[in-house]
């Protein structure tokens, strides 16, 4: 990895990064700064005759860990979760995604962010935060304190803060959020699926053809790509929600990786919520 620049205005040089799709553990090496990124598993969307509903975005939980605290050799457990597992036969709510985490409280920190909410028929999976997942009702994982039937006109007017998961209501909302989940989309129209600036996209609606939510985009404007959550040096965004069949009993698309939320619809298969992911960096 090269160009690594840590921060804005920092000098750029080299660094060690590690990237974990599955659970394991992780050895520590001899550094100056350690820097971790914790993203929660998608949940995928419903399979239901009528107001299918996508599943919400997995969050996102960035966080450095004192030097004196990671001290080299030490073995530090991983855990990557899962995405939603997809549903089918028109008769299925989806399913919440995993929590991942980096740490444990022995070792004195423990960095964790949880899965996005399962679409239903009454709502679209609530976007996955750091103090708890989504849900299937459409409210966004803690810290949550704010309604997202608004509209979508700045970064965090639908997350309840920055690093709570967005709502999703019974109007067609899905919330948007900055390192939060988004809300899935509702209903068999386009219900618009949330955003997330950082982390997981809600999942789109019913048998529209719409398209989930994006993340490191916001109002159509795209940050850039990312790889394995990583854009650039520590600039990353996170999986698009999946996309919904554009007719009655077609399968919707999974969520993207990581963290998306999975498309629902009326009566096929619906997506898969993408899963999880933790990347250490040092230097």
């Amino acid at each position: 990895m090269t160009g690594f620049t840590g921060f804005v205005g920092a000098a750029p040089r080299g660094a060690g990064f590690q990237v974990f799709k599955v659970s394991g553990n992780f050895q520590v090496p001899l550094a100056n700064y350690y820097l971790v990124d914790v993203f929660g598993a998608g949940g995928s969307g419903a399979s239901v005759a009528t107001y299918a509903s996508g599943g919400g975005g997995g969050a996102r939980h960035r966080s450095m860990i004192p030097a004196q605290l990671m001290k080299p050799g030490t073995v530090v457990p991983v855990i990557v979760g899962a995405g939603g597992g997809a549903v089918t036969g028109g008769v299925g709510v989806g399913s919440t995604g995993g929590k991942s985490a980096f740490g444990s409280l022995i070792l004195g920190f423990l960095i964790e962010a949880y899965g996005g909410g399962a679409g239903s028929s009454s709502y679209g999976g609530g976007g996955g935060g750091i103090a708890g997942p989504g849900n299937a009702n459409g409210l966004g994982g803690g810290p949550n304190i704010r309604s997202s039937n608004v509209p979508i006109s700045n970064l965090n007017v639908n997350a309840s803060s920055e690093y709570g998961g967005a709502n999703s209501d019974g109007m067609s909302v899905g919330g948007s959020a900055v390192w939060g989940g988004a809300g899935g989309g509702f209903g068999n129209y386009y219900g618009n699926a949330g955003a997330s600036l950082f982390a997981g996209g809600g999942g789109a609606s019913g048998w529209c053809g719409g398209t989930g939510g994006k993340s490191g985009v916001y109002s159509g404007q795209v940050v850039g790509a990312a790889i394995d959550g990583i854009l650039h040096a520590l600039m990353g965004g996170a999986g698009s929600g999946g996309k919904s069949p554009g007719t009655s009993g077609g399968n919707a698309t999974d969520g993207g990786f990581p963290s998306g939320g999975g498309g629902g619809t009326d009566s096929g298969t619906s997506g898969k919520g993408g899963d999880g992911l933790v990347v250490i960096y040092w230097w």
